[in-house]
């Protein structure tokens, strides 16, 4: 039962004689619960989100129209210039975007990271931490979770990325939901393991009590600690980073067209696991600390949690910045994974507006196309010179017969 008559807990990380938290220990849990609450806000509302574009796209395509007979005859223009497919093999062979699937999933991870930390409200409301409350439970398996998730599937992320950038490889799709599958039999059987093998945290007063400023592992089960939790972490912290800075020097060798040198862009591709790393790494640095001994200020912990709590604002954020073109502006079934679904590698750094759009016939057809797109927002069309073409033709085809 949670009331005002003060914190409970065990001996180091956890206190064993109630007290009433102290005005900085108070603000800190509020400034925590706030940052969760934005998170989980966002993370929210981008998951209906793309869950309404999944929704939406499983009716359409299970509305497809009927393949067209075959005797109609087809435009030999049409035939020679581009490939129509068949709407019955288009709604087989259609499949969600492989991007959208690890961003839904993580998402939920965030949802479950920014629950865990707004129960600090909780905590903030009556003063008090209460390790006997299913709420404290709550917060530390939420904790577990959350944080062993996001981990993980920022690294499945980069590791995406990485095949799509470098190697121009799209795993196929079962790869990408047993994947998915996977993490999250893997990360909820490592936050069952602990209380299952002890009891609940039986000999100790509970698996998850207070543990420096909000529940958690108790830190007599520190190596539970380190094996189910940190140490898959700190591998996540290495492969994400290792791979985003692959992918940065394959960039910057690579050789640009001519018109499309993309400049300094390749450098925001840092940002995905500076921000990651930022977010993350002092709530697992502080916690290493403490187990070995250090005593690290409550002060520290307010901090490193008000950074991982904006995990998921700011994954949202991100995300929905650097690759819009994915998440909101095609439809989920979108092929495209690699460079030019990122934000910042579409428009190159010299020039000023839009993208060039160029559509040619097949190899030896004997023909040539010649295409001009005005950009969405109404600019004028680029020649392929590069120079500005006139802003009433919205869209030209030139074509030379053999």
């Amino acid at each position: 039962m949670i009331g005002n008559a003060g914190l409970r807990g065990h001996a180091g990380e956890e206190h064993g004689t109630p007290y009433s938290l102290p005005s900085s220990h108070r603000q800190g849990l509020v400034i925590v619960a706030v940052l969760s609450g934005l998170s989980l806000v966002t993370s929210t509302l981008a998951l209906l989100y793309l869950t309404f574009k999944l929704t939406r796209w499983h009716i359409r395509t299970g509305r497809a129209p009927k393949a067209p007979s075959d005797n109609v005859p087809e435009a030999p223009f049409i035939k020679d210039a581009f490939s129509i497919r068949d709407p019955a093999k288009l709604r087989q062979k259609s499949q969600v975007n492989q991007f959208v699937v690890l961003i839904l999933n993580l998402l939920l991870a965030d949802i479950h990271q920014a629950a865990a930390f707004l129960i600090n409200a909780i905590w903030a409301r009556y003063n008090i931490i209460d390790v006997d409350s299913p709420a404290c439970f709550a917060q530390g398996w939420l904790v577990s979770t959350g944080d062993l998730a996001s981990s993980c599937i920022i690294a499945a992320i980069a590791f995406h990325t990485y095949l799509a950038v470098v190697w121009n490889y799209k795993p196929p799709q079962w790869a990408v939901y047993s994947t998915m599958v996977g993490l999250w039999v893997f990360d909820y059987a490592l936050a069952i393991i602990g209380p299952a093998i002890t009891s609940n945290g039986r000999d100790y007063g509970g698996f998850y009590v207070r543990a420096a400023a909000w529940c958690w592992m108790n830190i007599h089960y520190e190596t539970y600690r380190l094996v189910f939790h940190y140490l898959f972490i700190f591998i996540c912290f290495a492969l994400t980073s290792v791979l985003y800075i692959l992918i940065f020097f394959y960039i910057r060798r690579r050789p640009s067209p001519a018109g499309n040198n993309h400049g300094g862009h390749h450098k925001a591709f840092l940002l995905y696991p500076v921000i990651y790393v930022i977010c993350t790494a002092p709530l697992a640095l502080g916690r290493i600390l403490t187990m070995a001994g250090v005593k690290v200020p409550i002060s520290y912990f307010y901090a490193a949690g008000a950074l991982i709590a904006s995990n998921g604002w700011l994954d949202a954020l991100l995300w929905g910045v650097t690759r819009q073109r994915l998440l909101f502006g095609s439809e989920v079934d979108s092929e495209d994974t690699g460079l030019d679904t990122f934000a910042f590698m579409r428009t190159p750094k010299n020039r000023k507006y839009g993208n060039i759009v160029w559509v040619e016939g097949g190899a030896g057809s004997g023909s040539e196309m010649v295409g001009r797109v005005v950009p969405s927002w109404g600019m004028a069309p680029r020649t392929k010179q590069g120079e500005m073409g006139n802003p009433s033709e919205e869209f030209e085809f030139q074509r030379q017969l053999p």
